[in-house]
Formats: C-alpha cells, sequence, structure tokens
C-alpha cells in the first residue's frame, strides 16, 4: 500500500513530546501532519519525568488545570561527597509528571488540533528525494515532502539521514517508578517534598530520588555505561536510599528499566537536509551533564515546525533550523563546565565540583539554570 505524496504535508516519526508537539504546531497552522509511532499508547516510558516550567510555558500548559498527575517542585536538593545542599525558589522551577500519561495526552492534543496519528506502526526504513521522503513501515509506504524525525536516540530517521557517527557517547540509565498506596505517601511524609540528586564520586553521572504525588521514581545514569558499572551503582544508591528511610526495607518497588540516549558533545548528528530535521533525543539534544531532554524535545519540535512551515509555504530552505538550535544547545561540543573539568585531575575536579555546590548563587546559574534548565516560572 503506497500513501500518495499529496494527503501529508510532513510526516513526524516518533509520537513522544518533540514529535507530538511538532504535529500539534503544524495542524494548528493549518497543514497535515502524519505521526507514525511503533508504540500503542499509552506506553510505558523509561524517564524520570522532570519538566521544567520554561517546557511547560512551550507546550501552553497551566500546570493548575493541567488534569493529570502533575507536582510542583520550589526546591531541589544536590549531595555531593555526603554534603548536602538545597535550593529553593520561589515559585516552581520544575514539575514531576507521569510520562505515559504526559506524552498520551500531547499526543491526543495534536490530534485535536488535526494531525493524523497512528501507532503500532513501524518505520523500516526512510529515503529522502529531491522532491520529496518516503517512509517504508510494516504497514506501507508514506510519502510527504518533509519526514521529522523525533524517533529517540535510534531513530530511524536519525540513522537513515543524520549521518550518526559510531563515536557518539550514549549515557545508560536504569529507574524504577512505583505508585504509592496512601498509607505509603503518608509514611514517607517529609521526602515527597522535593526532588533528591546524588552526584556520583567518579563525576560521570548521578542518582536521584523523585517524588510524584503518589509516585516515587529513583534511579541511576552514568556516561561510558559500557563498562558495566551501572548494576553496581544502582546497588549503592537503592542502598542509600534504604539506609536514609527514603526506601523502607519493607516497601516494595517495581523492577528497575533500563534506557539509553545520546549527547552531542562527542560527534554531533546532522539535523536537517534538504528534505528532513531531527528533534529532540534524535538530535541528541539531551542536556549535557543532566541529561534533561524533555524540555529541548519540546523547544526543537516548535523549531521544526516554524521551518517547516516556512518550507512548505515560501520555500525557505530547512539550513536555518540546526543554526537555531546550536544558538540555544550549542554547536554540540563539551561545554565550558565540562571541558574545565575535562582538564583538571580527578580530586581537583572534585574540589571544584565542591566548591561549586557550595555556593548558592552558583548551583542556581550554573547546575539548575544551565545544566538542568530549571527557573522560576514567570508570573
Amino acid at each position: 500500500m503506497s500513501h500518495r505524496a499529496s494527503a501529508f504535508d510532513v510526516i513526524v516519526v516518533g509520537g513522544g513530546p518533540g514529535g507530538s508537539t511538532a504535529a500539534w504546531r503544524l495542524a494548528k497552522a493549518g497543514l497535515r501532519p502524519l505521526v507514525l509511532d511503533a508504540a500503542v499508547f499509552p506506553r510505558v516510558k523509561i524517564c524520570a519525568g522532570w519538566v521544567t516550567a520554561e517546557a511547560l510555558r512551550d507546550l501552553e500548559i497551566d500546570p493548575e488545570k493541567y488534569p493529570l498527575t502533575i507536582q510542583p517542585f520550589a526546591a531541589c536538593v544536590l549531595e555531593f561527597e555526603g554534603a548536602r545542599h538545597e535550593t529553593g525558589w520561589r515559585t516552581p522551577a520544575s514539575y514531576g509528571i507521569i510520562r505515559r500519561e504526559f506524552d498520551l495526552y500531547l499526543l491526543e492534543r495534536s490530534a485535536a488540533a488535526g494531525a493524523d496519528v497512528r501507532w503500532g506502526i513501524r518505520v523500516t526504513g526512510v529515503e529522502q528525494r529531491p522532491d520529496g521522503v518516503s517512509v517504508e513501515t510494516d504497514r506501507g509506504l508514506f510519502e510527504a515532502p518533509l519526514v521529522i524525525g523525533a524517533g529517540g536516540h535510534r531513530c530511524p530517521v536519525a540513522r537513515a539521514l543524520g549521518e550518526v557517527s559510531p563515536l557518539e557517547e550514549v549515557v545508560v540509565a536504569q529507574e524504577s517508578e512505583t505508585r504509592l498506596s496512601p498509607e505509603w505517601v503518608e509514611r514517607l511524609g517529609v521526602f515527597m517534598c522535593a526532588p533528591e540528586l546524588y552526584v556520583e564520586p567518579d563525576l560521570r553521572g548521578y542518582g536521584w530520588y523523585f517524588p510524584k504525588q503518589d509516585f516515587v521514581n529513583i534511579g541511576i545514569g552514568c556516561t561510558g555505561g559500557g563498562d558495566g558499572s551501572l548494576p553496581r551503582r544502582r546497588q549503592a544508591l537503592v542502598a542509600a536510599l534504604r539506609a536514609s528511610g527514603r526506601l523502607p526495607d519493607d516497601m516494595p518497588i517495581e523492577p528497575f528499566k533500563g534506557h539509553a540516549y545520546v549527547v552531542r558533545r562527542r560527534a554531533p548528528r546532522r539535523l536537517s537536509g534538504a528534505r528532513f530535521m531531527l528533534v529532540g533525543d534524535a538530535a541528541g539534544l539531551a542536556r549535557d551533564l543532566s541529561g534533561e531532554g524533555i524540555g529541548p524535545a519540546i523547544r526543537s519540535g516548535i523549531l521544526a515546525a516554524e521551518a517547516a512551515r516556512a518550507f512548505l509555504q515560501a520555500g525557505i530552505p530547512l539550513d536555518g533550523y540546526p543554526k537555531q538550535v546550536a544558538a540555544l544547545y550549542g554547536p554540540g561540543d563539551p561545554g565550558w563546565l565540562e571541558r574545565q573539568l575535562e582538564r583538571l585531575p580527578e580530586a581537583v575536579a572534585r574540589l571544584a565540583v565542591r566548591i561549586i555546590l557550595g555556593l548558592g548563587l552558583a548551583r542556581r546559574r550554573i547546575v539548575f539554570a544551565g545544566i538542568f534548565g530549571m527557573k522560576e516560572a514567570e508570573t
């Protein structure tokens, strides 16, 4: 089965926050986007579920009116080498959501705006031609003038067209998200008020304890996870959380599940071509050092939709899109902080991190605003 090029203006491969946002914006502009995703929604998505106030503004979502699980946070704790530092904001700087709820909400909103959303369809090949693109799937061939790759770090559009390098740095993570009974929510009490981050001693990653109304998400992520250290790091995190009372010994938790994403600092992907663009994790846009990827996925989805509309309606080439991404998230080279830390002996680097975390203003600006994208909500 083949679908004529005139049926759709843009094919979006991937229905996560980046893809659904692009489709939503395209449909609102009067264009005809098609969204394809291999999963069936609502689907379980391994992710801490941490969204910034800025990301919600980009989505035009009022957190007080969002109808599903959401917990505002006006504080966050960072712990390193036994020292704990709490940062507070006057208004919420981040929110906890449940990804299977959040992603379905965004995808259904794009469909309500006019996007053609189809899930349970796996993309098996992508071809870029002078006059358009062909997307091969297990349900037939789809064609359109443009394709947006939003299918995560293994996105088939990125694999086919994004010049993916074997030198890419992959971050691996494992996490567990458990729904709590009312009794457990009450018992955990003070631990349910703010997220906590635990920087790894070797500075290769961090663990987290992330409460969200009646859920708690715990996990660990690190670079270079191929060395087999991730299970050991996970076990150490769980042992520390058990000992502190955040995970009582008699409290059952869901099994840990793993996921991975790439960062652009080693081998940036090609973000656009004559008739394609990559957004979110498909573009390697997870924030360096923190791995926060939902905000960049949403913002890049908006930018890609704007670029697609300019191309389709005015013939403006897509090469301005990667320039906009680079202006926001850098060219894909190591960030300033990482470059400085890489030059230092490990002991000195740890000392530098201790100093930064110990200074409230540096922690607020360098760590939370710069690395995690957390800023106070605008009022």
